[in-house]
């Protein structure tokens, strides 16, 4: 992994970080030096997570958040803010996944894939800026979509490529909205990462087929995308932004 000096100490928010690729970006921030403040709705996992970063107090913070619930954006972006006296990064982590066929997609779960997808991290960012313009310091937000949302994705995934395509959307136009400000919004577009998402959702032959048409020949380790967040995250990046960057080795070239 890349060392990246000027995110030691840095203020950074992570999302859904309780397991797979949002374990893994705890991680990285961590090792970087970062102040880190993480979230999930799993107690448990998140827990543990916290637990293997080894920080106190002032270098972690751990909030248990629903993020399908709407009232949660503001405070949780104030709480971290008030915690480490600013912010510097967002990574919109956190997602939900369910498979169902066209005809058993029903309008709650349909929504809430765009609470906890689309909605959660437009008002996040929405917050965060606001957070990093009164300090007048910049900053980055990295917004994790999909290669679903570009593609319309695999079998039965209608809700969650929907709430991805959208987050594309979502990225440009705060990308635009905060560039006066110095705040630089991007997103990555992962897929096949090796996870418990998608151990828990596809079979495991579905899964072969889908690596089998990979150029790479495998799926992503989580810590081969945080690498790219990092990056995003960092100094190096700083004429980068509005940017949704494919990370699918080579499965689908745009």
């Amino acid at each position: 992994m890349a060392t990246y000096p000027d995110l030691r100490d840095k203020i950074v928010l992570v999302t859904g970080a309780a397991r797979g690729l949002g374990a893994a970006l705890a991680r990285a921030f961590a090792e970087q030096g970062a102040r880190l403040a993480i979230t999930d709705v799993d107690t448990d996992g998140l827990s543990e997570v916290g637990r293997g970063l080894g920080s106190g107090p002032d270098h972690l913070l751990m909030e248990v958040v629903d993020l399908a619930d709407a009232t949660t954006y503001d405070p949780l972006v104030a709480r971290v803010a008030d915690h480490f006296d600013g912010l510097d990064v967002l990574v919109n982590n956190a997602a939900v996944l369910k498979r169902a066929p066209m005809d058993e997609v029903d309008v709650a779960e349909f929504e809430r894939h765009l609470r906890v997808n689309l909605t959660a991290p437009y008002f996040l960012a929405r917050a965060a800026i606001e957070q990093m313009r009164r300090r007048g310091r910049g900053g980055r937000i990295v917004n994790v979509a999909s290669m679903a949302g570009r593609t319309g994705g695999v079998a039965d995934v209608h809700p969650y490529a929907a709430s991805k395509g959208g987050l594309l959307a979502v990225t440009k136009a705060l990308a635009g909205a905060a560039a006066a400000d110095r705040v630089l919004v991007n997103a990555i577009l992962p897929s096949n990462i090796e996870s418990p998402m998608l151990r828990d959702v596809f079979p495991p032959d579905a899964i072969a087929r889908t690596l089998s048409q990979v150029p790479l020949g495998r799926a992503a380790l989580p810590a081969e995308v945080a690498g790219l967040v990092l990056w995003l995250s960092s100094d190096a990046s700083s004429y980068v932004t509005g940017v949704n960057w494919d990370i699918n080795g080579g499965w689908v070239m745009s």
